[in-house]
């Protein structure tokens, strides 16, 4: 089983592929322009995703989850989550039956306050692998960027407190509500990113879709393999808390 990350830098004059249904896009003329702007945007790379996995030609009908997670309306339509940081859309496809999860952040554009209050939530054990680091608010956001995209993964919209603990110095975490689940995050140059997935997920393609509608393959990651990169961090779920579901 592989999931797919694709994403797109939005630049002036981005043009928008014609394989979303026009009820989505009389939607997308409500909102305000920056908005209207990465809504369509995210939703054409996810069109356009469908085509390049499955050769499906128009974006299927979509609907919210009653946290406000877009998905499918079609069940036997894979998963698939959509993240924003700065510039850049991303999708993160699933396969399989699986449910995906994505976390994008930009480096260093958070302020000192909002990485406090973020910290200020964390476990003793979360606070003291970040200060190990050699590089502690990329460490932190790091975990913050998991955080994103396991809640996503477990369509939580808020902090769910204790149900979620990370714990990176033993690669594990802890989610008390949902069985089996896994995140992969990388760091960037410009960009740190999170996958979160159900069990099963042993590849993970990154693709990007450039200023041409071209698509570019970047990496291919083996989640299971020993070691995945310096600055990869792969979390999976501790076997005690295989129980129960959300």
């Amino acid at each position: 089983m592989a999931g797919h990350f694709a994403r797109r830098t939005l630049v002036h004059g981005t043009s928008l592929v014609p394989r979303l249904p026009q009820n989505l896009i009389n939607f997308a003329d409500t909102l305000a322009e920056k908005r209207r702007t990465r809504y369509l945007a995210a939703r054409s790379l996810l069109a356009e995703l469908m085509l390049r996995i499955y050769g499906i030609t128009q974006l299927p009908e979509l609907t919210l989850s009653p946290c406000g997670r877009p998905r499918f309306v079609d069940g036997d339509l894979p998963d698939f989550s959509i993240g924003y940081a700065g510039s850049i859309v991303g999708v993160l496809l699933a396969e399989e039956g699986g449910r995906a999860g994505l976390g994008m952040e930009i480096m260093r554009a958070h302020s000192r306050q909002t990485m406090d209050l973020f910290l200020r939530d964390l476990s003793s054990g979360e606070r003291a692998w970040i200060n190990a680091q050699t590089d502690p608010a990329e460490a932190a956001t790091q975990l913050w960027t998991m955080r994103k995209s396991l809640l996503k993964l477990t369509d939580r919209a808020e902090n769910p407190g204790d149900s979620l603990r990370l714990h990176p110095a033993s690669g594990r975490l802890r989610a008390l509500n949902f069985p089996d689940i896994q995140a992969v995050s990388d760091v960037e140059p410009l960009l740190l990113w999170s996958c979160a997935f159900s069990p099963g997920n042993e590849r993970l393609h990154l693709w990007e879709l450039d200023e041409k509608e071209n698509w570019v393959r970047l990496q291919e990651i083996q989640i299971n393999k020993a070691i995945m990169g310096e600055r990869v961090l792969r979390l999976t779920s501790m076997p005690a808390e295989r129980v129960g579901s959300c």
